[in-house]
């Protein structure tokens, strides 16, 4: 064989060799040559040569660069290296740098240096983890296995810790020499370790282990463990320290806002046995992959280490306790430690938080198996914050209840608005711009975006979009030390972002401003005052008190109200009434008003001609108080005192106080408003309830069509009183400072004629040109 083993074609292409258990085929390399080269003898080799690699029958010729296996089947490899570990095969003088998968057979050596670690992987899929500055030589079996299972041999600790972990299926137990005691392990969690003196330590935490030195056996069983000095017996088994307890749950998450990484925090609970601590945080659940390692004494009062820097990913952590003696306890829970990206779609991630105007967008990568909370209430993922101010967003894992919640700050910051006032013939023209971070106008809406005006400044709404993305509207300028001055705050839901103030020239009239209407919303610009249509009832029963509305006027309002009433012979003055009324706003919540009403009485009803006496006259003082602010709920509440002649029938004549609560509210084109009263008579025992309820349909900013239901009844059950109902449709129109309303109505119900009449109208005119207007 050895003549027919001429240099010939390769017969299949082999990877590139790693280390010494392969022989790549030189030029002029024969099956005798190699075996000479790589065993020492040509015949006995070259049947080695051929056991191991599938050459096929001879003659065949070796091609250079052949790749030829010159060794059996490893008795164990090294299935982790971290970052880097050395290797020297057996009977050999140099080291050189191990590789991941790189197979070790009988007395080949494996060191690991300062913060490196690495992981031996027998046969019988028997563990061994190396901790760093650990010294380690392998001894395989010297003999073929007879039993179906191939044991691994026993392995040789020089230095530093070892952790074994036996195989399920291994039959005998592993043997770990060290230099002052050797291990037989039926354990499948073990730590045995040698220091710098040769004090030998073995931790066993499951099964049992016998440990040899000096012709002494001492057998060591589950959470217990033994020392070994150098030329003595074994110490007394004695019990290894409780495993500590995590603080704060099996499980945290943490959120990676940039890419300097997290902090994490581990905190445990003290054990009683404990003299330090060692800490570990790995990559992965068998600690092989280690990112984080501290030692922390005992005693302190915080139990804790820092992780720093850790980048996105999932991570494990457990922590063991060391009594006095340096015989490391059982492993805590592992604590599964997740650090999660933030990924925005709007907002700015900073070390703080997330902050962003207008709102804030964002997702967690891998938030499947998280809650989450927004201050304190549940909340959805993706998030989605919309309110200005400062929010705290919290994560917990789901289904931990004990666990520390991440904690992340959001805080939402108003936009950029920019206000222009400009003065347009004794208006103003006022231009709202909503900008990006950027300076480039936003397209909106902009639900929270509000202007008011200071001052007595009126600011006309909606606000209309314009082609190149501003808002306009009108501002009507109020008084202020003196001068007209319109006074516009921009506000941002509840915050004011922005604040302008303009003189207006005194000689110029207001003008409309000419404005592209392309509104926001489609509802009426100017309010209509919502006066009630129906007016005072004939009878005299309630007199000159000004009309009730949900609505305070918008400045001082001079009303003329002419009221005849509507019989089959025509007009009958003689049953209506002329009232004079003023009222207007003293402040932004309060409005007060008088009135003074003449009825002709006797004078057209056949008395004297020219007879002033017969005249009935009432007057009245009235006041309103808005109760709320919402900009389409209204309530009020009312009092108005009034006094009737004594040329008035006697259940009409006299003073009357009367309380009132009033209410409306607004939507768009329509309006509804109610009156709800209380009159009463001092010192008599009589009282009347009257109820008014209306309906208001704006088709345009200036006109108001509505229809309205009245009613009176006696409320003082020892005093018989009158029981009157009235129905009736109006209209309103406002032309400038001026207001022009007509009403039609019938009463109806068992005193209805003789409170309200069988027919009647109203006509009256208005005017609110006194005073600067203040805003709705």
């Amino acid at each position: 064989m050895l003549v027919l083993c001429l240099p010939a074609v390769s017969w299949a292409e082999a990877p590139k060799p790693v280390d010494d258990d392969v022989y790549v085929v030189q030029p002029g390399d024969t099956c005798g040559s190699v075996a000479r080269k790589v065993f020492g003898d040509a015949t006995t080799g070259s049947a080695k040569l051929h056991a191991l690699n599938k050459m096929g029958a001879p003659p065949h010729q070796l091609v250079p660069g052949t790749v030829l296996r010159i060794k059996g089947d490893p008795d164990a490899r090294l299935t982790f290296i971290r970052p880097e570990v050395n290797s020297k095969r057996a009977g050999k003088v140099e080291w050189f740098q191990a590789n991941t998968g790189q197979g070790l057979w009988r007395l080949d050596s494996v060191n690991t240096l300062r913060e490196a670690g690495a992981e031996v992987t027998f046969r019988d899929l028997t563990r061994l983890q190396m901790n760093e500055n650990a010294l380690v030589v392998i001894y395989g079996q010297a003999t073929k296995a007879t039993d179906k299972v191939k044991k691994s041999g026993a392995v040789e600790l020089l230095q530093g810790e070892l952790n074994v972990s036996l195989a399920e299926l291994r039959g005998e137990p592993v043997g770990v020499r060290m230099p002052a005691a050797t291990v037989a392990a039926r354990s499948k969690d073990l730590l045995v370790g040698v220091d710098a003196q040769q004090m030998s330590r073995v931790s066993v935490y499951d099964g049992q282990a016998e440990v040899s030195a000096q012709g002494q056996n001492v057998q060591v069983p589950k959470d217990h463990g033994t020392r070994v000095e150098k030329g003595k017996m074994p110490e007394k088994p004695r019990p290894l320290p409780e495993a500590p307890a995590w603080a704060g749950g099996e499980r945290s998450v943490r959120l990676l806002l940039d890419d300097k990484g997290v902090d994490e925090e581990l905190t445990w609970a003290p054990v009683k046995e404990a003299a330090s601590y060692r800490v570990e945080l790995a990559r992965d659940e068998r600690f092989n992959d280690r990112v984080h390692g501290e030692t922390v004494q005992a005693g302190q009062e915080s139990l804790k280490s820092v992780a720093r820097a850790l980048v996105a990913g999932k991570y494990f952590a457990r922590v063991r306790a060391v009594d006095a003696v340096g015989l490391v306890g059982k492993a805590s829970a592992v604590r599964q430690v997740e650090v999660m990206r933030v990924k925005t779609e709007r907002g700015t991630v900073g070390p703080q938080g997330i902050r962003g105007a207008q709102r804030l967008d964002f997702t967690v990568e891998g938030a499947e198996s998280l809650d989450f909370r927004l201050d304190g209430a549940p909340t959805t993922h993706p998030v989605r914050v919309e309110s200005v101010g400062t929010h705290t967003l919290e994560l917990l894992p789901r289904g931990v209840p004990d666990a520390r919640p991440e904690k992340l700050t959001l805080t939402v910051v108003p936009p950029r608005v920019d206000v222009d006032v400009e003065p347009v013939a004794g208006a103003f023209r006022v231009k709202v711009l909503v900008l990006d971070e950027q300076g480039k106008p936003l397209e909106g809406p902009f639900a929270a975006l509000k202007l008011r005006g200071l001052h007595g400044t009126q600011v006309e709404e909606p606000l209309q979009r314009q082609a190149d993305g501003s808002l306009l509207t009108r501002a009507l300028p109020g008084m202020r030390d003196g001068e007209r001055m319109a006074s516009v705050e921009a506000l941002w839901g509840d915050t004011p972002v922005q604040q302008v103030n303009a003189l207006a020239p005194m000689e110029q009239a207001p003008v409309p401003v000419a404005v592209e209407p392309t509104p926001l919303v489609e509802s009426a610009a100017a309010e209509v005052a919502l006066m009630p249509l129906l007016g005072a009832p004939s009878g005299g029963l309630v007199e000159t008190a000004p009309l009730p509305t949900a609505f305070l006027p918008q400045a001082w309002l001079f009303e003329v109200r002419m009221q005849p009433g509507l019989g089959s012979e025509g007009l009958d003055l003689a049953r209506g009434r002329t009232t004079l009324a003023v009222e207007g706003r003293v402040s932004e919540r309060v409005a007060l008003g008088t009135a003074v009403a003449m009825r002709p009485g006797a004078l057209l009803r056949g008395g004297a001609t020219g007879s002033l006496p017969d005249t009935e006259l009432s007057a009245s003082l009235s006041a309103r108080v808005r109760l709320t602010d919402h900009p389409d709920f209204r309530v009020l509440l009312a009092f108005d005192g009034s006094l009737a002649g004594s040329r008035f029938d006697e259940e009409a004549r006299g003073l009357r106080l009367r309380p009132a609560l009033l209410a409306g509210w607004r939507r768009e084109h329509w309006a509804f408003s109610t009156s709800q009263a209380y009159a009463l008579r001092p010192g008599q025992a009589e009282a009347t309830w009257d109820s008014a309820y209306q309906v208001w349909f704006l088709p345009l900013p200036m006109l108001s069509l509505g229809a309205g239901l009245d009613a009176l009844v006696g409320a003082t059950p020892q005093v018989s009183g009158p029981l009157g109902l009235a129905a009736g449709v109006g209209a309103r129109l406002k032309l400038g400072g001026f207001e022009l309303g007509t009403s039609v109505r019938r009463g109806f119900g068992p005193d209805g004629a003789r409170v309200w009449g069988d027919w009647s109208g109203q006509l009256t005119l208005g005017w609110s040109g006194l005073g600067a207007l203040l805003p709705q």
